[in-house]
Order: structure tokens, then C-alpha cells, then sequence
């Protein structure tokens, strides 16, 4: 309520906004604040990133050098798409197991690519060098080094900080220091819309998620003709998005020959005495949107049938061998 200048979220960005010789502060570290970053910095007068906590990056062309020979050799471009679509999910494999076994090498692996892009005696450790392990939040990916580009340039600085308060002029830091400022874009506090906030309900009764348990991460126990799609974390999003809508179809058709209007995911007597667990294990995948959002989200059980897999190499053969005609599954006229 103090602060004078102008505050705008990413998603509603005013049109009218004139950035021509004001100072920037966009609060945020992740992908949205990398993206902006860069944008915003040959358009003001100067682009502040203030963070709490680093974020892992990586940086390279926007571009694969696998795609462009094959285009060279004039591959049909439909050969090269299956190609390049198996190739990154071999090598998010292999990142992914790295993760799992050499998180320490990993981890220098990118810091050191980050300070390579950056000036000689720059604070790599300050502010990109996170406190988490690689992978356990996503790794975001810098285009063409444009973000480090920025910086090294003048035009954008990064603000490693807690914020105290805002001002008339602009924030106040708990360290004492302070970023005077014109415009705040607030890229940061993403909050989960969990089932896009929509009050569903069974037979008059609203549907707590919480209270169900996840079947294989697309379905909930108790609640009827329904399927939620959620991608992986660490492989694209849409890989998950196809295996689901490849079941939900080869799910549709099992009804229609059983002559079912209804199925239900239920859990059996033998999974009375199932432990119940968040959502995502909390080791494995601690980004502050996720942990904010479990309580609102539907347990997983220690079965895989009742469990959120974030494994696409596994999934893919898992998912198209679900038996439909297994007792879980309750089916009605």
C-alpha cells in the first residue's frame, strides 16, 4: 500500500505499462523470472531479480544439433520428430539417474556452467547455487545464456534477500539494504489451482481429494467417471498428458463393451492396511508450490496401482497393461 510505483503479475500485464527509463524489480527466481528477465532489460532502465532461495539452470542453444543434420539430410520430418523424441527422453533418463546417484557431481556440473557465462569473480555461490539437490525442483533452462547475457551486460543484477517492506520508493531487505524501483512485477507465489478449484461433488456430497487415494495418479478412489491429468515433473509434461488420454480411450472402450456407465476406482480389502503418504514425497520433489499444496491433494499408497509415478520409462509399459478388468475397478450400468 505504500510503495508509488507500479505493481503488475506476469499474467495480466497492462498494455499501456511504459518501461522506458524506470528501474525493475521482479520478484522471482524460477522460469517466469528468467524468461522476464531478459525481456524486460533492454526496455528499462534497469532489471533487479530479487530471490529468497537460487534455482538450478542450464543453458545452451535453443536448438539440437541432432535435428539440425537431419534436416540437412532432408530426414522426413516426421522421422525426425519420433528421433528427437526419443533422444530427449534418453537423455532426461540419464539426468535423472544422475541426480539419483552423483547429485554432488551434477550439481557442479551446473554451477559450473552457469559461471561460465557469467564475469570473472561474480557470486555464483550467493545467487545460483541453490541449497536443494538437482532435480528436486525443476531445472530451468536459459536459452541462448540470454538471462547471463543480461547481466554480464549491466542491464539486469540478481538481489539474493528477504524482503522486509515495501516502501514509496521500494522495498527494504532484511539485510538492511534496500532496491529502489519504479515498477514490481511479482513472479513468484504460485499457488496450485487443485482441480481447477471446481467444488465437485458425488451424489450431493462434496468430494474432499484429500480424503481419496490416487489410483496410479489419474484417478480417485470413490469418485465416478473421472480422470485428472497430471504430466511429469521432470520429463515434459505431455508425455504423461498422451499416456493418460491412451488409457482413458482404451477405458472408455472397456465400458462400452461391458455396457458400463459408471467406473469407479475403489480401494479392495487388501489394501485396508495400506500406508498412506502425500502426494509426491517430499525428498524427492520439495518445490514450494508443490509443499504448499499437499494438503489439499489426494494420498498415494504404498502399492504402485495406488501410487503418483513420475518414471515416463516405466510408465509407458505400465499404463497400456493396466488390467480393466481388475477387482479395483467398480463398474456400474
Amino acid at each position: 500500500e505504500q510503495f508509488k510505483g507500479e505493481v503488475v503479475h506476469p499474467q495480466h500485464w497492462p498494455d499501456s505499462i511504459d518501461l522506458a527509463g524506470k528501474r525493475v524489480t521482479v520478484i522471482g527466481s524460477g522460469a517466469t523470472a528468467a524468461t522476464l528477465i531478459p525481456a524486460l532489460a533492454d526496455r528499462c532502465a534497469h532489471v533487479t531479480m530479487l530471490q529468497r532461495t537460487p534455482t538450478y539452470f542450464a543453458t545452451g542453444r535453443n536448438a539440437d544439433a541432432l535435428a539440425d543434420e537431419l534436416r540437412k539430410l532432408e530426414v522426413d520430418e516426421a522421422w525426425i520428430h519420433e528421433i528427437m523424441r526419443r533422444k530427449v527422453v534418453r537423455d532426461r533418463a540419464d539426468l535423472i539417474e544422475r541426480a539419483r546417484t552423483h547429485p554432488d557431481a551434477l550439481k557442479q556440473q551446473l554451477i559450473a556452467g552457469v559461471k561460465a557465462c557469467l564475469p570473472e569473480g561474480y557470486d555464483v555461490e550467493r545467487h545460483f547455487t541453490p541449497p536443494y539437490k538437482p532435480l528436486q525442483q525443476r531445472v530451468a533452462f536459459v536459452p541462448d545464456g540470454d538471462l547471463f547475457k543480461a547481466i554480464s551486460a549491466g542491464k539486469a543484477s540478481v538481489v539474493t534477500d528477504h524482503i522486509a517492506q515495501f516502501d514509496e520508493k521500494g522495498i527494504q531487505l532484511q539485510s538492511g539494504d534496500r532496491i529502489d524501483c519504479d515498477v514490481v512485477v511479482t513472479a513468484t507465489g504460485f499457488d496450485l489451482s487443485v482441480m481447477g478449484d471446481i467444488p465437485f461433488s458425488v451424489d450431493g456430497r462434496a468430494v474432499d481429494f484429500a480424503q481419496t487415494v490416487s489410483y496410479r495418479g489419474m484417478m480417485f478412489s470413490g469418485v465416478p467417471n473421472m480422470t485428472w491429468v497430471y504430466g511429469y515433473g521432470r520429463y515434459s509434461w505431455t508425455l504423461r498428458a498422451e499416456l493418460v488420454g491412451q488409457f482413458v480411450c482404451r477405458l472408455l472402450q472397456h465400458m462400452q463393451t461391458r455396457k458400463a456407465r459408471h467406473v469407479t476406482p475403489m480401494t479392495r480389502p487388501e489394501d485396508a492396511d495400506m500406508a498412506l503418504g502425500t502426494w509426491v514425497d517430499a525428498q524427492d520433489l520439495n518445490a514450494g508450490y508443490m509443499l504448499r499444496s499437499l494438503h489439499r491433494l489426494p494420498r498415494r499408497g504404498d502399492k504402485p496401482e495406488w501410487q503418483h509415478s513420475q518414471d515416463y520409462l516405466y510408465e509407458r509399459k505400465a499404463l497400456p497393461s493396466v488390467d480393466l478388468t481388475d477387482p479395483l475397478f467398480s463398474y456400474a450400468d
